[in-house]
């Protein structure tokens, strides 16, 4: 749904919301200043040149430093690997790997000597501020004076950011020895967790398939790429993260693993399941045979077998399923118990909605139960043994429950959203103060000051700033129908604003009471009298509150 009056939409199928930028980031694929280019340049609006602060100045320039930095060592590297006497042993290498020439020059791959100064030379040939490439991890100092190199007898993997500029480098050593993969220290120009190896190539693909592949390792990758299957990413030193699922998202919600057929590659598959549910995405797993991954696979020939199993591949949920049912027995009671209690951890982390029933459903399918009893588990509060079951089945369980909004918090934010002119009567009776989630208080209050400063409420102003899930979050509840009969927004408003009261009463009446049974443990009962005090006052709050419902 677009509103055109309130300038925001919400889809809710996926539960996607925002306003006009958002809405052209997910639809187009484009990044935040390519969406705002974009609208300039469609409605003939002139961008004006963004002013920086002094100290911004210096960190836009110190980045664009860094980059040169990378791009120098890039060059360096990739000259040495395709033309250098010292890279032909590397040369010879990636092609028994099957690594085509076109691959090479796609990807920029290099080669850094095994030397210990190589690339300190060149650095200083090109005038590099060697502290700058230390803070890089190219290189690092010597114990008594001088730098050596990192990357020493390793192929190296450049890895760009989305504008093809290089943020980060991995290696991979050619001889015997420890560790095989080395990478890049962070930096402020590379986050692992917020980067992916080949989504530079990745992403003019993966919208044309409606579909990204997502590999652990370098050569995996370019395996895939090699078999013309460029809609395929990878992780770079780090296991897949919420940032990582955020970008792809961008390109597209069909997002499948292709990990090691060995157990830490089900460990990792597993492990990726949260994050999937978390960021409402209906991910897949593909299941190579036992021993391989996806570059051996490949390299044997195995394209339109591979080809087959992405097709058929499985929904990471029913793989964890599948997982709890080989380690529990199924067919015993005690073994029920045990998988259903840890699918009910899981699904438990899911907003209520179709995903969550749909998942409540396959469960009750493979346990041969009745729905309605994993209901009452799911409405029931998780265990602490299901907690510590949970974390022995691959570490799943979520350190903190999610939260679940007061309902009468809600309507208020509803009422504030569609129906701007309560904002004067909420502000009057005070009761933002009495909200008991902090993240609903945080969008109401951001409701109430626009409205304020204004004289009127802009949606779309409200959810700039916002994050991504409190943005949606407020536009779900700014579209969706509230069921209100006209001339009926007052009284709901009353009665929420009655609820909130009380349950902040109830909430401040419980904290004095553990107070005054701590204070009657102290010698002399110290400060109990205060407290005593302020537990008449609460008392005739209450009454007060009383006498107004009835």
């Amino acid at each position: 749904m677009v509103n055109e009056e309130k300038q925001i939409f919400h889809c809710f199928g996926c539960g996607e919301g925002g306003d006009v930028f958002t809405f052209l980031m997910k639809v187009g694929h484009f990044s935040f200043p390519e969406a705002v280019e974009e609208l300039a340049k469609r409605y003939g609006v002139t961008l004006t040149p963004r002013e920086f602060s002094p100290t911004q100045k210096k960190e836009v320039a110190r980045r664009e430093i860094l980059l040169r930095i990378n791009q120098i060592a890039l060059e360096y590297f990739h000259d040495l690997l395709m033309r250098g006497k010292e890279g032909e042993p590397a040369r010879r290498y990636l092609s028994q790997r099957s690594v085509s020439q076109g691959l090479l020059e796609e990807h920029q791959l290099g080669y850094a000597p095994e030397g210990w100064n190589g690339l300190v030379q060149h650095l200083r040939d090109k005038k590099v501020d060697l502290e700058m490439a230390r803070e890089l991890g190219l290189i690092l100092p010597r114990k008594r004076e001088g730098w050596y190199d990192v990357f020493r007898g390793r192929i190296m993997f450049p890895i760009f950011d989305l504008h093809h500029r290089p943020v980060g480098f991995g290696g991979r050593i050619l001889k015997e020895g420890q560790p095989k993969y080395i990478n890049s220290s962070e930096s402020i120009i590379y986050h692992k967790g917020e980067v992916l190896y080949g989504l530079h190539v990745a992403k003019q693909h993966i919208p044309e398939r409606d579909c990204a592949l997502i590999v652990e390792g370098y050569f995996d990758l370019l395996a895939l790429h090699q078999q013309g299957l460029k809609n395929c990413v990878a992780t770079s030193g780090t296991a897949l993260t919420p940032q990582h699922l955020r970008i792809l998202k961008r390109y597209t919600h069909h997002l499948m693993t292709v990990f090691d057929a060995d157990q830490a590659g089900i460990q990792a598959t597993l492990r990726c399941l949260p994050l999937f549910l978390e960021e409402g995405l209906w991910g897949k797993t593909v299941l190579l045979p036992k021993g391989e991954d996806p570059d051996t696979f490949l390299r044997k020939g195995h394209l339109k077998e591979f080809e087959k199993r992405v097709a058929e591949a499985i929904p990471l949920f029913d793989f964890f399923l599948e997982n709890l049912m080989s380690i529990y027995d199924p067919k015993s009671i005690h073994g029920k118990v045990n998988i259903a209690e840890e699918g009910i951890a899981l699904i438990r982390r899911l907003p209520e909605g179709i995903q969550r029933s749909l998942y409540l459903k396959a469960l009750a399918e493979k346990l041969d139960l009745q729905e309605s009893v994993l209901h009452e588990m799911l409405r029931s509060s998780p265990k602490g043994t299901s907690k510590d079951r949970t974390k022995r089945s691959e570490g799943l369980q979520k350190s903190s429950a999610e939260e679940n909004f007061p309902k009468p918090e809600e309507m208020v934010l509803r009422l504030m959203a569609r129906y701007p002119e309560v904002i004067g009567r909420i502000s009057e009776e005070g009761v933002l103060d009495d909200f008991g989630s902090p993240v609903l208080r945080k969008m109401a209050e951001r409701l109430k000051d626009l409205h304020q400063k204004r004289g009127r409420l802009d949606l779309a102003e409200a959810l700039e700033g916002l994050e991504e899930d409190l943005k949606k979050h407020l536009c779900a509840l700014a579209l969706e129908e509230d069921g209100l009969e006209s001339g009926d927004q007052g009284k709901v408003l009353d009665d929420c604003i009655q609820k909130i009261h009380e349950r902040r009463l109830r909430r401040d009446q419980s904290e004095l009471l553990r107070k005054i049974k701590e204070a009657e443990k102290q010698p002399g009962g110290k400060g109990l009298e205060a407290l005593l005090l302020e537990r008449q006052e609460l008392v005739r709050k209450e009454d007060g509150l009383r006498r107004k419902r009835g």
